[in-house]
């Protein structure tokens, strides 16, 4: 067990899904992870580590917390492991508003200090479209869990600025999107 349940900082439930930073910063690793807080929603928490097996929670509140009204109002869960960029540290995330239909956004945070959210998407980036990914065992779901950098099938010799998603649909199928880079 990496991050004790009912024994945080502000996570009064079960802990889950963790995504580490995939390099040290300021000599930790770092990982986001879901938290349930004690008014039953699951929002996002940040723990720093020096051995990648001993924790330790960094915040007294959630690092990227639900927001009422938006699409993340009832659960804000990591996704696949971050991704060092020159605007930060890049942690697609899926978010349920109150009716439990997943959907996936992005927040950046400071490349260093993980604990400084600079930017969040106020509508979501993915959202459940296709007949398959509303029906199934758990209806009105996409769940981005994967990520790969790699070229444009037009563009082989050129630069890797393209993203694979690997994500659960339905929870009962998977599926890949595509997305090119957006350089600002």
């Amino acid at each position: 067990m990496i991050l004790p349940a009912y024994k945080g900082n502000w996570n009064k439930g079960w802990t889950k899904s963790g995504a580490i930073v995939p390099e040290k910063i300021n000599g930790k690793y770092w990982m986001y992870w879901l938290g349930t807080a004690a008014d039953k929603t699951d929002q996002l928490g940040l723990s720093y580590s020096d051995d990648l097996i001993h924790w330790t929670e960094a915040t007294k509140a959630p690092v990227l917390p639900r927001r009422p009204g938006k699409f993340d109002s009832r659960v804000v869960e990591p996704g696949p492991p971050p991704i060092f960029t020159d605007q930060g540290i890049v942690l697609i995330y899926n978010g349920a508003d109150d009716n439990l239909v997943y959907r996936t956004g992005v927040a950046v945070f400071d490349h260093n200090d993980p604990r400084k959210l600079l930017s969040r998407s106020d509508s979501p980036i993915f959202a459940p479209e296709k007949d398959w990914e509303k029906v199934g065992q758990v209806p009105n779901v996409v769940f981005v869990e994967g990520i790969v950098k790699t070229r444009s099938a037009e563009d082989v010799a050129g630069s890797w600025d393209y993203f694979f998603f690997y994500y659960g649909a339905a929870d009962k199928y998977i599926g890949v999107a595509e997305a090119q880079a957006i350089n600002r």
